[in-house]
């Protein structure tokens, strides 16, 4: 077998292969600074919103701080939660806004009904809200129930009709309030459509390889909704 001396190797392919190490290196070091700056700029508009958040809420600081330091959520989850809490003035404190990692490990920020009450009654247009359900039942259960709310720069109400078969799930909740559950997600729909309210999803992954999300959604709850709403019906999470 014929030996090879690095002097044996021609000049150019050392050449190319320090030309992509440095390459390699140069791609790194941008992506290292991109990250950062962004990082920055994601902390700068943070602590603007943490900043300005109590004022638009009417909230103390030290309050928000220590709901912040308590929640246990990644900052962009926060940073959406704080931003819909400016934009439509809802308490994160009172569990007018939640949020869960979804199947697809992306956290949501959603609205639980106590939030939808309170975006209803902010509502300078809203004049009233009814209900009908259908005279038709399973298992002594409406089959649909409808919700209309009425505006006063409006010729006609806006109505919802929503279907029990459709929403109904495996969670005890629906089970021991179907009714209910079924008012509340017509209500929900209803004044979505009627007000033109809609809540973003956050791409923020899983914080820790560590943390999974059974452990971290236990933790999550747990802390966030505190015994206050989860005594007061383990059905603030009605989702829209």
């Amino acid at each position: 077998m014929n030996k090879c001396s690095i002097l044996d190797i021609p000049e150019n392919i050392l050449d190319d292969d320090q030309s992509n190490r440095q390459s390699r290196s140069k791609t790194a070091k941008s992506k290292y600074l991109t990250n950062q700056r962004n990082q920055l700029e994601s902390d700068f508009t943070l602590n603007a919103l943490v900043n300005e958040t109590p004022n638009t809420l009417g909230i103390a600081m030290e309050e928000l701080r220590h709901w912040i330091k308590e929640a246990i959520i990644p900052k962009d989850v926060l940073k959406s939660i704080l931003t819909t809490a400016k934009h439509y003035q809802l308490n994160p404190l009172l569990g007018q806004i939640d949020w869960e990692l979804n199947e697809e490990n992306h956290w949501e920020i959603y609205i639980p009904i106590d939030g939808w009450i309170s975006l209803i009654h902010q509502q300078p247009t809203f004049q009233g809200i009814a209900f009908d359900q259908s005279p038709e039942t399973e298992d002594g259960i409406p089959i649909w129930m409808e919700c209309t709310i009425y505006r006063s720069d409006l010729t006609h109400p806006i109505t919802v009709r929503e279907y029990y078969a459709e929403l109904k799930t495996d969670h005890p909740v629906w089970q021991q309030m179907p009714r209910r559950m079924l008012r509340h997600k017509t209500l929900q729909q209803c004044a979505r459509l009627a007000f033109g309210i809609a809540v973003p999803e956050s791409k923020a992954p899983i914080p820790s390889k560590n943390i999974t999300k059974s452990s971290f959604i236990k933790t999550s709850v747990s802390i966030n909704h505190k015994a206050l709403l989860k005594e007061k019906l383990n059905m603030n999470k009605f989702r829209a």
